[in-house]
Formats: structure tokens, sequence, C-alpha cells
């Protein structure tokens, strides 16, 4: 496990958090647009994109952005979806997952959106992952559990991860007991992300990161946030009401994203947001700064959710590339992005490779 120390020190502009910034414009996909991307995953000749705000929809694409298919099948029939909770991909990354949570089923199609076999759900999931080509994961709500046949003499139906075989019907083993009252505080109580060959879980408002592999789930980060006050690990008195009324707890928000060189753990502190680079290598963390960047594209760095290999993955609109933007570094990449760019248009996925910040924010 690694210890991530939160320390009140200067902050480095986030300018100076990134070497490069190389881009891929996602390309035309008909009348079927992505609205947000909420899922982006990647195989070696293709990127996967999910947007279950908006479109409703998977995309898929080729590494240069062209469109190649879209999975567009919502409805109630066998082969659809009345909802699209998760994407995810088989470990061979030829297949992909769609968990429907309203119709309690998974829906897996090729890479061509060729329907492939479905799979029912034992519970309503929040998240669905291979582990390996024998197992696979399933996370709770912590609500509907009760009512499943497949739990009526499970001793511990209050768990929130759950390791199953790929029928999804027989379960190996159990974790992570849900640490709130399900009736008066309604928030995901687990958090559970996939960064290339590594999956994480973090309960809601904790201060530790755990992996999860085939053999075990341990602890891979501790954010220990005492020296600003950091407040973490609530139980089960904790309502929306008292988090509400504390504006000035500081604590982590499960929102975090790592590469094979960095994680990037965005906290809030006196409901700000406070980023903390940490070097996996060195070990050292370094405050960013939120408030501004002094470059073009320099500030989209906070706001990626994805991470592909050495690089920070963030998904933007293509419409704020197309406002006023002065001259300072970086904009001609981003004059060089807007160029044929309509509002109409998919996002543009923005690819980071981080550095060491070397120079400490000077006011």
């Amino acid at each position: 496990m690694d210890r991530v120390v939160i320390e009140n020190k200067p902050d480095f502009p986030v300018d100076s958090c990134f070497a490069k910034i190389e881009y891929v414009k996602l390309g035309n996909t008909g009348d079927v647009l992505i609205g947000q991307v909420t899922h982006l995953l990647f195989t070696p000749d293709h990127i996967i994109v999910g947007d279950n705000r908006n479109a409703n929809a998977v995309f898929v694409f080729d590494r240069k952005g062209n469109a190649r298919t879209v999975i567009n099948r919502f409805g109630r029939g066998p082969q659809e979806y009345l909802s699209i909770e998760d994407v995810f991909l088989t470990p061979d990354k030829k297949t992909i997952g769609i968990t429907d949570r309203a119709g309690q089923k998974l829906l897996y199609f090729d890479l061509d959106g060729r329907f492939k076999w479905k799979t029912s759900l034992p519970f309503s999931c929040n998240k669905t992952e291979w582990i390996d080509d024998e197992t696979m994961m399933l996370i709770s709500d912590g609500v509907h559990i009760n009512s499943s046949p497949v739990f009526e003499s499970y001793p511990d139906k209050e768990d929130l991860l759950f390791i199953t075989d790929t029928t999804a019907q027989n379960i190996h083993g159990s974790t992570f007991v849900n640490p709130f009252d399900v009736h008066i505080f309604h928030h995901r109580p687990l958090n559970v992300k996939r960064f290339d060959d590594r999956i994480y879980a973090c309960k809601a408002f904790g201060d530790t990161i755990y992996q999860v592999t085939k053999e075990s789930i341990f602890p891979r980060y501790w954010l220990d946030m005492k020296e600003i006050g950091g407040v973490a690990n609530f139980g089960k008195d904790i309502t929306a009401e008292k988090l509400d009324a504390a504006p000035n707890y500081t604590n982590f928000p499960n929102i975090y994203v790592e590469s094979d060189d960095y994680a990037l753990f965005i906290l809030t502190k006196k409901n700000l947001m406070f980023p903390v680079l940490f070097n996996k290598q060195t070990k050292k963390t370094y405050n960013v700064d939120p408030s501004h960047s002094r470059t073009a594209l320099g500030m989209h760095l906070l706001f990626a959710k994805f991470a592909h290999d050495k690089q920070f993955v963030a998904a933007v609109p293509a419409f704020q590339f197309l406002a006023f933007c002065p001259d300072v570094p970086g904009v001609e990449l981003q004059n060089e992005i807007k160029e044929g760019l309509t509002d109409e248009d998919n996002p543009v996925l923005l690819f980071y490779t981080l550095k060491d910040p070397d120079t400490p924010a000077v006011d």
C-alpha cells in the first residue's frame, strides 16, 4: 500500500504537470451523437465510448477516431437494454459487455456491434467487471439484494462486492459491508474503477482505495488527510443533511484517475477542489492549483476521468474548442483541433503525458 500524504503546501500550476498533449477527434456517428462520455475503453485497435446519460448507446471507433459501429438497442427485447449502467470488456478485449441494471441482465456484443449472448443478473448491479476468463465481479447498491433467490441461503447479503463465475449465478465470495443506512442515506456506497488491467474499489467518503484481483483484495492507496483536517469513513449515522451542514469537511469523494506512472486524487476542501498529483515511483505528492490555467488546454487535465497506459484522458465537448481563446501557450493546438469542428460534432479526447511539476505557482 502507498501512503499518499496530503499536506498544506504551495500549489503547482496545472500547466506544470504535463509534458505533452495529444488528441483524437471522435468521428461522425450519424443521427446518434455522444452527449457525454461516461465510459471509455481501449483495445489495441479500438476506442469504445459509452454514453448512458444522453445517447444511451455504445460507440466503437478505431484508434484514429473513425466511427466503426454504434450499439443502440434501447427496448424490452431479448437483445435490447432498458438502461446502460456499465460498459466493460471481456479479458480478450474482443467482446463488449453492457450492464442493464433496469432489465437485470448483461448483454454481450462483438466489436462490430453484433449481438453474441446475454446473462441474467441475480440482483440490480451498479458495475460489472470480468477479472479473468472464469471470474467476474458484481457490485450491489445494497438495496434490492434481499429479494434475489440466489441469496436465500447466502450469509453476507449486506456485502457490496461479489465474486462470481461468468454466469453471474454462482457466488464464490464477497466483501465490503455497506457502511451506510440505505434507508436514510441514498448514495452509491462502493465506487469501482478499472484502469487498463487494474481494478480498484473504494467506499464512499473513505480514505483507502483497494485493488481487486482474483486471488485477493488489498489496500493500494491510503490517503493520509490529517494535516488538512480530512474526515473519512463515515458510518451508519451519516445523512445527506449532515454532509450539507458541514461545509468545512475535507474529504475524498472517490474522484481519481491513475495511469502507469501517476495518480491524481481530487479531494474537496471547504467545498472546493483540492487536486493532488502522486508520483507512483518516487511516492511524492504535489498539490495542484485548481483555480486557473495559463495554457489553452491545461485545465482539462483536472477533469480527466480516464487513463490508458502512461496518459490521462479527458473527453471534451466539441463546442468548448470553438469558444474564443486568447493568444496563450497551447492555442496553436487548440486552433488545430477546432479546424473543421462544429458544435454538433462528437467530443474530442485529449491525451496528457504527465511529468513532475518543476516550478511552484507564482502569484
